[in-house]
């Protein structure tokens, strides 16, 4: 957590020039309040607009409300730091704050949370202002710091770190930043990562309450237990439909898992029974069984490990041991000895180890995780993992897909934040048409609907060139999808000016999108090239 900056209150009140820089101030934001009250009039037929007319006013007010933020921020800082209208009864600035504008615990403390982090990082201030930085990454960026160690904190503050905060922002989705913002804190502090994920353990619960209405779950686990259990959710098979919620499609799920830990079954529905207690055939429970117990693929939790934090775990497991082995390669270790040998994490900062939605995980949990055969390690270097079965095959193995979520992170459509979880793989050179094969470089991960539209407009995919980056596990590739016959480009990533790495050349037109011929998104609007 950041540390106060700047002096005591009693040196920044005081004085003719202060008070007339209040005034000032106040004098502008009442004449901004006035405007802004005008302008609610002139919207009032704002349907009637243009639609280009809309959303660059709606681009403004975004950059107004960027604008406002940093100062909005100093304001709360200085307020807090002067104890300002905290009355007796109030536990501290937050709940006066709270009270005095009655918006509640939960939003004063986003709102201190984020001036604290911007009083901390000037350079992300100035970037925020100036509307390089949306508030939703903002938001995101002050949750982590809030959350940093010394350590970290100061590393935070560096100037350099700042703009390379900045630059993540630029070109990552809110989701991806998220993650991306808590590697890089837990690079800088790896025993900072540690406490908090033992932390995490501590605090794990999970209970069952029986009311007249029905038993309410309610329960906390660590990153990596949740990531499993979500893993293990979706490998059910239970989708939402026309008669079921995703939140009843998932108490399905734990129910089937429940079932299968008692019976060996997949737990859809109890089998019918004869009327000598034998149980009678169940086609669907058959085939639900087949997907659950080793038929089907069987899921599988990835983690992904850059080369030299792997390089550091043995280093740091033989000097535990004094013995130099390797340990977790195959499988045989016992998972609880492994994670004993090495349960003092090291020091050194190294990328941490992620999930493959890019959850940092700290090196104790590594090491239990790589004595686990049920979860599979996937040590990268800087071009990922290579497969290929040629065409010999159509579907894509887990193994496959695995590697291509490491690669993408998301469905690849630029602005689209669907999990992978929810994604499938798609052939950028067409199976049937194209004779595209069945490889990590042909494929890209896409949600079911983005997928839908690649295929009904027939767009052709160009990956694009990876951003410079010191870590590994940095931003996700980026994509250009783009008419196959006209070449016009129908989404491209924020800030695109990379040439493409394929076989497909930059197309003609690239930045001059088709609007008229363009598919449109779920609300119906027009899919354009981002600028």
């Amino acid at each position: 957590m950041f540390e106060p900056r700047g002096p005591a209150d009693a040196a920044l009140t005081g004085g003719r020039a202060g008070v007339r820089e209040g005034e000032a101030v106040l004098a502008r934001l009442e004449a901004l309040v006035a405007a802004a009250g005008e302008l609610r009039d002139l919207v009032a037929g704002c349907q009637q607009w243009r639609g280009g007319q809309r959303r660059a006013a709606l681009a403004a007010l975004d950059k107004l409300a960027g604008a406002l933020a940093p100062v909005r921020g100093a304001l709360l800082v200085a307020e807090q730091r002067s104890a300002g209208g905290v009355r007796a009864g109030d536990r501290d600035f937050v709940a006066a704050r709270a009270r005095a504008t009655r918006t509640g615990l939960g939003e004063t403390r986003r709102q201190v949370r984020q001036a604290t982090t911007l009083d901390a990082l000037p350079a992300v201030a100035a970037a925020v202002g100036a509307g390089r930085v949306p508030l939703a990454h903002l938001d995101a960026l002050a949750r982590v710091a809030e959350s940093a160690g010394q350590e970290a904190s100061a590393r935070l503050a560096d100037p350099g770190v700042q703009e390379r905060l900045v630059r993540m922002a630029e070109q990552q989705s809110v989701r991806e930043f998220t993650t991306a913002a808590a590697r890089l804190v837990a690079s800088f502090d790896p025993q900072g990562l540690e406490e908090s994920a033992q932390a995490q353990r501590r605090e794990r619960f999970l209970t069952l309450s029986h009311r007249p209405e029905g038993v309410f779950v309610r329960g906390r686990f660590d990153h990596v237990a949740a990531h499993v259990l979500r893993t293990a959710l979706a490998a059910v098979g239970s989708a939402p439909d026309e008669t079921r919620t995703k939140e009843q499609a998932d108490a399905d799920a734990l129910i089937a898992l429940a079932e299968r830990a008692m019976t060996g079954m997949a737990g859809i529905r109890p089998r019918p029974t004869s009327p000598d207690g034998g149980l009678l055939p169940d086609p669907e429970q058959d085939r639900a069984d087949a997907r659950v117990t080793g038929t089907a693929t069987r899921p599988t939790v990835s983690l992904l490990i850059p080369a030299d934090t792997f390089a550091e775990l043995h280093r740091a497991q033989a000097a535990a041991t004094g013995e130099g082995a390797a340990f977790g390669l195959s499988g045989e270790d016992e998972p609880r000895e492994c994670a004993d040998r090495a349960a003092t994490p090291s020091r050194r900062a190294v990328e941490p180890a992620a999930l493959d939605d890019g959850t940092p995980v700290p090196m104790s949990q590594v090491a239990r995780i790589l004595c686990d055969s049920e979860i599979a390690r996937i040590v990268l270097n800087a071009e990922g993992l290579p497969l290929d079965l040629g065409r010999s095959q159509r579907l894509y193995t887990g193994a496959q897909r695995r590697a291509v979520i490491v690669r993408d992170r998301a469905c690849a459509w630029n602005g689209c934040d669907v999990p992978a979880a929810f994604c499938e793989v798609h052939h950028i050179r067409w199976w049937d048409r194209d004779l595209g094969n069945t490889s990590v470089d042909n494929g890209v991960l896409l949600c079911s609907h983005h997928h839908h539209v690649v295929h009904q407009h027939d767009l052709h995919i160009t990956r694009l060139r990876r951003p410079p980056s010191p870590t590994i596990l940095g931003t996700p590739t980026r994509y250009l999808f783009h008419h196959r016959t006209t070449h016009h480009v129908i989404n491209a990533p924020p800030h695109w000016a990379d040439p493409p790495t394929t076989d497909c050349a930059d197309p003609p037109g690239a930045g001059d999108p088709a609007v008229e011929a363009a598919p449109t998104d779920r609300r119906g609007e027009p899919l354009l090239a981002a600028t």
